[in-house]
């Protein structure tokens, strides 16, 4: 089995931002970690990472994150809630389960194992 590969090498860019939003140090530092994390559990190396926190119309904040994982694919996730860090919990919540149905997807479309079946 490889090592994993250092952070550096797993994304490239990492971006949280806000829209019309101060994003403090601690929020930006959280979203990072998590985005990372995330980075080393379902990526060689992803290209770039976009995470955007805005208010919503009730009072509340929302969050949008965009995930390249090259070869044109694109992993799209948003979020609503009350607190920021709620949000951006369920739109990584979102990201993830597509990140994760990918690569079962992926993997499924390997040939089946003969052994395995007891075909052999």
């Amino acid at each position: 089995m490889q090592p994993k590969p250092p952070i550096e090498d797993i994304v490239s860019r990492i971006i949280v931002s806000g829209h019309q939003v101060d994003v403090g140090d601690t929020l930006r530092g959280h979203a990072t970690e998590q985005l990372e994390a995330l980075g080393r559990k379902y990526f060689d190396k992803a290209e770039d990472v976009t995470c955007t926190f805005s208010r919503t119309g009730k009072g509340g904040f929302g969050c949008a994150i965009r995930i390249h994982s090259g070869r044109g694919l694109y992993f799209d996730g948003e979020g609503e809630h009350a607190a920021a860090p709620a949000a951006f919990a369920l739109a990584l919540e979102h990201v993830a389960k597509q990140l994760r149905r990918r690569k079962r997807e992926l993997r499924e479309d390997k040939p089946v194992n003969p052994t395995r079946d007891g075909v052999l």
